[in-house]
């Protein structure tokens, strides 16, 4: 199971366990101190509930934390036994030690997975790229180092703002911090990166006008008729476009219909380094 999978899994035992103690969401939530939508987002599986919270669930429900979870390897569920065994008999003071200590450490891990996951994965990036994708922009494109780490357990998260994108023709590439904006936390997905881009033109109006924010989810590629930020090799200029991939090109459509389409070719390579996933207009 990867970890959206057993995101969902953990929240239909904790919706199973919750029925079965004829409790409402909202009965959950009182007892274990946190608000109805946050119990709701669980049970859907679009948050990542940490292990005292949990724990907190666990004692509420009645039910020990490892039936929050798949079955794991005799190995795994061995060590995890007497993991609990041994903590069951500590007094409650020693019993937050051995939990602050398991805390930190799942934090360090995360730390280290989200460190790793910076770089837009080159095993995503296929060998026979056609001449008009810039291998080198997938390859060395990072993720600014000003971008901000999240909790999910949070209702809103502060994603930066990294600069402007053209609606139009093609601007210089800018990656410079100019505040953030909130985003709902379940909103994001922990295994990705995240930044807004401010809108600069009129070729995606109307759905996309002057002047908006739009969520830049960093992926290597989109599908046709997606959404993209591209960014352009030689002179460094991003553009937001509708992308479609052609046999010897990239084209970029804009929504407006009075803009021209544009085109990564052999001779002006370009790549995609991003997804738009959301827009906001400030009235």
């Amino acid at each position: 199971m990867d970890d959206r999978e057993i995101n969902k899994f953990v929240g239909m035992k904790i919706k199973e366990f919750r029925k079965n103690k004829k409790l409402t969401q909202q009965d959950l939530a009182d007892l274990v101190g946190v608000k109805n939508s946050a119990i709701s987002n669980y049970e859907q599986g679009t948050r990542i509930p940490k292990r005292d919270f949990l724990f907190r669930v666990a004692n509420a429900l009645g039910v020990s934390i490892d039936e929050f979870f798949p079955i794991q390897n005799e190995e795994t569920s061995s060590i995890l036994s007497e993991i609990n065994k041994i903590s069951s008999q500590l007094e409650e003071p020693r019993q937050k030690i051995v939990l602050n200590t398991a805390t930190n450490q799942l934090d360090e891990q995360n730390q280290e997975k989200k460190k790793e996951s910076k770089v837009i994965p080159i095993n995503k990036i296929p060998d026979d790229l056609p001449p008009y994708i810039s291998r080198k922009i997938l390859e060395n494109f990072t993720m600014p180092t000003n971008t901000m780490e999240y909790e999910p357990d949070e209702d809103m998260v502060d994603v930066p703002i990294l600069g402007r994108i053209a609606a139009g023709l093609p601007l210089d590439a800018v990656e410079n911090f100019d505040g953030t904006r909130p985003v709902p936390a379940h909103f994001l997905s922990s295994a990705r990166d995240y930044y807004w881009l401010m809108v600069d033109g009129y070729s995606m109006e109307p759905k996309i006008p002057f002047g908006s924010y739009v969520l830049i989810e960093a992926v290597p590629d989109v599908s046709d008729g997606t959404i993209g930020a591209v960014l352009f090799h030689d002179d460094c200029q991003a553009t937001l476009k509708k992308v479609y991939h052609e046999i010897d090109c990239l084209r970029l459509v804009s929504i407006n219909k009075e803009f021209k389409d544009q085109f990564a070719t052999q001779d002006n390579p370009a790549a995609v380094i991003g997804q738009a996933v959301k827009v906001e207009i400030d009235l």
